[in-house]
């Protein structure tokens, strides 16, 4: 294990800005009511909800090779500051337009913030504890969904309407400007690049991108998502189908489990082989969708969630880490950042997918299709330990 610390000032302040940051994505979970309520015709609430992530995706793939670690401090405090101006905005601003403005800069604001801080965090990790870094970076990602929900739920009732939720929220991002200040005052000494890399062009970035081991990393990163994003957005009206009025048990559990096993093993993400981790929580996902289509009752839900929360806690670290190594030098702030974009296709692709299915097959259809996917996926990990396609292997000897 590497000598140099992990827990620097830096590491911290970027966990504590993205956590803020996915504060302020999971806070819209209840934008559809918001909608309602304020007369925004239902035929464009689902566009509405989803302009943001449409925004950041566009962002992602044609300004992700001009964001450099030189200009990525004041990226992030332009994000923090139209995420702020956004949050303040959502109070007096009602109107179809408006609301469309308002979510396509939220979107922006979030490319700027999310790929900011992921270029930051790449240059500042030692490279020997990636496993261990990524892991605990992902807690940060995933704290606000199991949050944010429950302490909204308790804080809206109290307020006039839950446009002044979002602008509280966004305001608690102010201290991340001082955070982002002091860490461009200090010297980077932990990461991998001493000095900024050569700027890269689109065409660099899609050469790169379209390489074996790099493609089929990204591609399984959006299984990931889209496969779990489906069940989260579907899990209310299956639990009902069932008889059940409340799913926030499920998602409790799935999540705690995910969060014990990244903050509990986070060291084993870079002493054990990351592919073997990868398929694993492939396989486990897969049994969790099977329990979840064959149960009857709440003990078999739960085990479902149970299975879900494992298998997912060693994906993304793993997912993440494995990016990190088999990148070149000069690509890995960037294909890291991809794999962020890949998350936004998935979270994209999987309501609409999911619902599509269902619609057609049921829930248990769809959840089969999940486990389905969850094996396409293994199968993937496959054909990333073949000869040709090894990326560890080609990390090794890099």
């Amino acid at each position: 294990m590497s000598k140099k610390p992990l827990f620097s000032f830096d590491f911290v302040a970027i966990c504590l800005v993205i956590f803020l940051t996915y504060c302020n994505i999971t806070v819209f979970y209840n934008l559809y009511s918001y909608l309602e309520a304020i007369g925004i015709a239902r035929d464009w609430r689902g566009f509405l909800i989803g302009a943001s992530s449409l925004s950041t995706m566009v962002l992602f793939l044609f300004a992700s090779p001009y964001l450099t670690i030189r200009n990525a401090g004041r990226c992030a405090a332009l994000g923090v500051v139209l995420l702020v101006g956004c949050g303040l905005a959502y109070i007096p601003v009602r109107s179809l337009t408006g609301i469309l403005a308002l979510r396509l800069i939220n979107g922006a604001a979030i490319y700027l913030l999310s790929a900011a801080c992921m270029t930051m965090f790449v240059s500042r990790i030692p490279p020997e504890r990636s496993g261990q870094a990524f892991s605990l970076y992902s807690v940060a990602l995933l704290l606000p969904y199991s949050i944010v929900p429950t302490v909204m739920a308790v804080v809206t009732p109290h307020l006039t309407s839950a446009a002044y939720g979002y602008r509280d929220m966004a305001l608690l991002l102010v201290p991340g400007l001082a955070m982002l200040g002091i860490m461009s005052r200090r010297k980077n000494t932990a990461g991998v690049a001493a000095k900024a890399p050569a700027p890269i062009s689109l065409g660099d970035m899609y050469r790169n991108v379209f390489t074996a081991p790099i493609a089929l990393v990204l591609g399984l990163n959006a299984l990931y998502i889209v496969t779990f994003s489906s069940l989260f957005f579907l899990a209310k009206g299956l639990f009902q189908s069932l008889g059940y009025a409340d799913v926030g048990y499920y998602f409790s559990i799935q999540m705690c489990c995910m969060i014990a096993v990244r903050v509990l093993g986070n060291r084993l993400f870079d002493r054990v082989r990351k592919i073997t981790l990868i398929r694993w929580s492939f396989v486990l996902s897969a049994v969790s969708f099977v329990l979840a289509a064959r149960a009857t009752d709440l003990v078999g839900l739960y085990g479902s969630s149970l299975a879900m929360g494992i298998g997912m806690g060693m994906g993304s670290p793993a997912l993440y880490a494995l990016m990190f190594h088999i990148s070149p030098p000069k690509y890995k702030a960037l294909d890291s950042n991809l794999m962020m974009l890949s998350l936004q296709i998935g979270n994209f692709l999987g309501p609409f997918l999911g619902t599509w299915i269902m619609h057609r097959m049921g829930y248990d259809g769809f959840l089969l299709a999940d486990a389905a996917i969850s094996l396409v996926a293994v199968a993937l990990c496959s054909i990333l330990t073949c000869r040709r396609v090894d990326p560890e292997k080609l990390a090794a000897t890099a």
